[in-house]
């Protein structure tokens, strides 16, 4: 990585600009294809601020730190690119597949052999209603967590609150009717 390493009111040893440029270079681990860094460290009076610029192949990264001592701001500026490149690097990961890889995906996938379980085994207190009347019915009781049979596909569902305000419905995959 090229990097490029400046001051600007007043001098930094160059003991402190080998230390920036070896936390920037670690950032390296966290993303690999960065091409460019610019590091601006800065004093005005007695704050210390520095500030990186890092560039990838087609993204540019930016964070900036005051600080009471330069160290200070050094760490607490490659902490904050550190977030950000883990977070771009999640976010690239997570892209949507295009129809040939998720057919690869979907053709490696082993088929699902376990019959379904007899439904009319189930306990009969066991709620037989909808996914929507399952979520109605959280709303107004405040439960957390609600099992039932889906009357729609006769599966057996659990919803659970997922946060204040979000409720959501899974089909409960480890179901196994017990005899009594």
């Amino acid at each position: 990585m090229q990097m490029t390493c400046s001051t600007r009111h007043g001098e930094v040893s160059d003991a402190l600009k080998e230390y920036v440029r070896n936390e920037v270079e670690g950032l390296s681990k966290f993303f690999e294809r960065l091409v460019e860094a610019d590091i601006i460290l800065d004093q005005e009076g007695h704050r210390y601020i520095a500030e990186v610029r890092i560039h990838s192949s087609n993204d540019t990264h930016f964070a900036s730190s005051e600080a009471a001592d330069m160290r200070t701001a050094i760490d607490a500026t490659t902490g904050k690119l550190k977030r950000q490149l883990k977070r771009h690097k999640e976010k690239l990961n997570r892209r949507q597949l295009t129809r040939g890889e998720r057919d690869l995906v979907l053709a490696s996938r082993p088929a699902r052999t376990a019959p379904r379980p007899d439904l009319s085994l189930a306990p009969p207190d066991w709620d037989r209603i909808s996914s929507p009347e399952a979520i109605n019915r959280l709303n107004l009781s405040g439960e957390e967590v609600l099992v039932f049979v889906d009357t729609r596909d006769g599966v057996v569902k659990i919803a659970r609150r997922d946060g204040e305000e979000s409720i959501s419905v899974v089909e409960a995959e480890a179901f196994e009717v017990e005899e009594h």
